[in-house]
């Protein structure tokens, strides 16, 4: 059940919006303060073990699954295992993995549909985030899929796609996206984005209006002026700091896999794209969004904080900002069902919302 707040004071005025908190039923309200916003207090379940929702879902399990060879494989890669392990599950669950020829790179994606989802049309469009790849939306894609066709791919420079030649920039990301649409046959989409993902977005739907049907945008990047220094951690206190930034300060994560996080901000691709200098600040971008958005923001993000969702709720004419609590940076992992459950509404033929 989602519990409407009250508006947040908008900077573009002429269509409504709102603001709401999801994912956890308050169990007691506090006296509103003078000329603010009323605020909950939420239970929320304690996670001991965990790299909020990745470790706990896939890397602490890893070594019962693949056994002494795929533990040693683990242990020594273990942001590579998981990923491993997300993939095996994404073709379990029916998704195919396809290349399509994107301006003479190769983008690796992934692709699951309804048998009766014709190939072509209008599709959902999932887009990762910084370094990351296809793999993160494991958790929520097949259930997406059981209505519409989904895509997933890598962004260009990141998982399996090399660096575009124009090198690692955003308006490289945003020309190899509008070229994979095209191969892939979508005229229209849904687009997901998390992170860096959700900058490419805004982007392509201000670009593109008529080919953008509605835009999700969770924790997005897009008004940071500088990347954090903690994306490029070079001890394990440094990484252990991005993991409670990225997952929350409840989590903890062994050292192996803070040593898998150091070698995982060394890609050169990943730091090539931290410092560009091309401007990846989409704020003036916001308020020539055409598409209905919902904001979704875990309220324990550290690494792009909830403020930042405010304010491109307050930018973004038609929008919503739900927050979710328990939550930080990657809503698809620490939150999938919250997640779908939101996506599912505002897509359902007569919108219903809870």
């Amino acid at each position: 059940m989602l519990q409407s707040l009250p508006p947040r004071p908008r900077a573009v005025s002429g269509r409504g919006s709102s603001a709401r908190r999801g994912g956890i039923t308050p169990l007691l309200d506090t006296p509103k303060p003078p000329g603010g916003a009323m605020r909950t207090r939420a239970f929320r379940t304690p996670r001991r073990f965990a790299l909020a929702g990745l470790l706990s879902t896939g890397l602490l399990s890893a070594p019962v699954l693949l056994g002494l060879a795929g533990s040693v494989a683990f242990y020594l890669r273990p942001m590579a295992t998981f990923r491993a392990l997300s993939r095996a599950g994404l073709r379990l669950s029916g998704a195919s993995e396809r290349t399509a020829e994107v301006h003479g790179l190769p983008v690796r994606y992934f692709e699951a549909s309804p048998k009766s989802s014709p190939a072509g049309g209008e599709a959902i469009v999932l887009l990762h985030g910084l370094n990351d790849s296809a793999e993160t939306w494991a958790r929520v894609m097949p259930a997406l899929a059981r209505d519409r066709r989904v895509l997933a791919p890598d962004l260009a420079g990141f998982g399996r796609v090399p660096v575009p030649r124009e090198g690692m920039r955003l308006s490289a990301l945003v020309r190899y996206l509008a070229g994979f649409l095209d191969a892939v046959g979508v005229e229209r989409a849904v687009l997901v984005g998390n992170s860096l993902g959700g900058a490419v977005a805004i982007r392509y739907a201000v670009e593109n209006p008529g080919r953008v049907s509605r835009l999700f945008l969770l924790d997005s990047a897009g008004l940071l002026t500088e990347a954090p220094p903690e994306l490029e951690p070079e001890t394990r206190e440094e990484a252990r700091e991005l993991v409670g930034m990225t997952f929350g300060p409840e989590v903890t994560a062994p050292r192996f896999v803070l040593d898998g996080l150091i070698r995982w901000g060394r890609n050169p691709a990943h730091r090539a794209y931290i410092h560009s200098d091309e401007p990846t600040d989409v704020g003036e971008d916001l308020s020539r969004i055409e598409a209905p958005t919902t904001i979704i923001w875990g309220e324990q993000d550290r690494l792009i904080p909830p403020d930042h969702g405010a304010e491109m709720h307050a930018a973004i004419p038609n929008s919503e900002l739900i927050l979710l609590p328990g939550v930080a940076h990657v809503p698809q992992a620490q939150a999938p069902r919250e997640v779908l459950r939101i996506v599912a509404e505002r897509l359902a033929p007569d919108g219903t919302r809870a």
